[in-house]
């Protein structure tokens, strides 16, 4: 059996969210992508439910950068983990919305 390869999206792809009612979207910009390629959250107080998406160079204003996409997230607030999966920041996340968070 042969793996599939696989494509990351290119600095200029745009992420599809899925936001309404009570599911909100996340957009992390970091200084340096994460060493696993990803980023990792969970809800405050269930640190079990842990989630992540990748980090990828995206376009943004006039530039580029390091940029996590959680793009269907339920309304509430997060830790997002560190890489040792320790807490790094919190966030809150409201429904039918785009939460922006500049960690760079």
């Amino acid at each position: 059996m042969t793996a599939e390869p696989t494509q990351t999206p290119g600095v200029r792809s745009t992420p599809v969210l899925d936001i309404g009612g009570q599911v909100g979207a996340l957009v992390v910009y970091l200084a340096a992508e994460p060493p696993t390629g990803e980023l990792e959250a969970c809800p405050v107080g269930d640190p079990a439910a842990r989630f992540h998406t990748g980090v990828h160079h995206r376009a943004i204003g006039c530039g580029v950068a390091w940029t996590a996409v959680f793009p269907a997230v339920s309304e509430g607030a997060y830790h997002l983990l560190d890489d040792d999966g320790a807490p790094l920041v919190d966030v809150a996340v409201t429904g039918g919305t785009v939460r922006e968070l500049d960690l760079r």
